[in-house]
């Protein structure tokens, strides 16, 4: 005959058919905290498992001690909290009697409930990966239809265009390849930002000359919607940073207040350094933001194609960008907007001790 306390793993406990508990073995004594002597006479109910800290079951006891349902789970959570699961299965046995048989299940629910949390994560990154691939390739129809749609005009056109039209045919040739080129660019490197395999190489810049350096590039393109770019200035301030990715921050965010900001408009960028930060401040008089939106502006879930007030398509990812740059720099990047007024976007970048330092 097989003793109760041979059976390895599973708690076991003998009652009778109104669930009075005529024994049990070590290890349903260990969980529920009492000795055997505690334990024979008590009423196996809800009342009991309560006592003894099962707070959630899914057991009904009334069929499992009629016979009619065999299996059953329930969680058991002990009085340090941690939480224990068992598979509960009831058998009718000689003399009138019922035994339940506790498998702690434990280990395969928390494995379980691990695997569909990845499962759930790699489900979410397939549709973000699947609409940016979407919303990409449509941003990047529209630029080369445009291209083409310049170059055939040009074609078509050039015995009878003037050296002022074909400047501005070209003009504007230029300016999309830019933008294009520009958002392959962001592509590019947040795919790498993704997959970890971005490098960061700091080196001592001054971030005047990396403003300077950035507003070149939109010189024809502010002055198409007749744009004013105001640089106020301020005194030299030098950081150790990644050259190529503060530029790349401020392209996209000075590309971004062109974009939003109507025709005549104006973009103000101020520059302040102290001993312990350099801050890059670029505000706009732009349509804004609401406030919905600035919620979901650095989410990957919620990015989409905006349009902008002179109808510039955009994926919106250049925001994301940023905020991954910046935060390689143990940076900041506040917004500010208000809707038909503008917006103001704050970079902040520490300068850490050990670049006091060597500076």
């Amino acid at each position: 005959m097989i003793h109760l306390n041979d059976v390895p793993d599973t708690a076991i406990v003998i009652c009778t058919t109104q669930g009075v508990i005529c024994t049990a073995n070590t290890r349903f004594c260990e969980i529920t905290g009492m000795e055997l002597a505690a334990l024979t006479g008590e009423q196996l109910s809800l009342t009991f498992f309560s006592k003894v800290g099962i707070l959630q079951t899914a057991c009904n006891l009334h069929k499992l001690l009629s016979g009619e349902v065999h299996c059953k789970e329930l969680t058991f959570i002990k009085e340090d909290a941690s939480v224990l699961n068992f598979e509960l299965k009831a058998q009718v046995l000689a003399d009138h009697q019922i035994g339940f048989f506790l498998k702690d299940i434990t280990v395969q629910k928390n494995t379980h409930a691990k695997l569909q949390e990845v499962t759930d994560r790699l489900e979410v990154l397939n549709e973000d990966k699947s609409r940016f691939i979407s919303v990409l390739a449509h941003d990047l129809k529209s630029p080369f239809n445009t291209i083409l749609g310049f170059i055939s005009l040009l074609k078509e056109n050039i015995e009878i265009c003037n050296k002022e039209e074909v400047e501005r045919y070209i003009s504007y040739v230029e300016i999309t390849s830019k933008n294009t080129f520009h958002l392959l660019e962001d592509t590019l490197e947040w795919i790498s930002a993704e997959r970890g395999t971005l490098n960061i190489t700091k080196g001592t810049c001054v971030l005047n000359t990396l403003i300077t350096e950035v507003l070149q590039h939109f010189h024809l393109i502010a002055k198409a919607k007749n744009i004013t770019i105001y640089v106020h200035k301020a005194p030299k301030v030098s950081l150790l940073c990644d050259a190529n990715m503060i530029k790349t921050v401020l392209r996209n965010l000075v590309s971004n207040a062109i974009k939003f900001t109507n025709r005549n408009g104006e973009i103000h960028i101020n520059l302040t350094g102290s001993a312990t930060e350099a801050s890059i401040i670029i505000r706009d008089t732009g349509i804004g933001i609401s406030e919905k939106a600035q919620a979901e502006l650095f989410q990957m879930q919620q990015f989409h194609s905006t349009v902008g007030t002179d109808h510039e398509k955009g994926t919106g990812m250049g925001l994301l960008l940023c905020k991954e740059f910046i935060s390689k720099h143990q940076g900041t990047l506040t917004i500010q907007s208000q809707e038909g007024v503008g917006s103001t976007f704050t970079v902040t970048i520490p300068i850490l001790e050990k670049e006091i330092a060597e500076n």
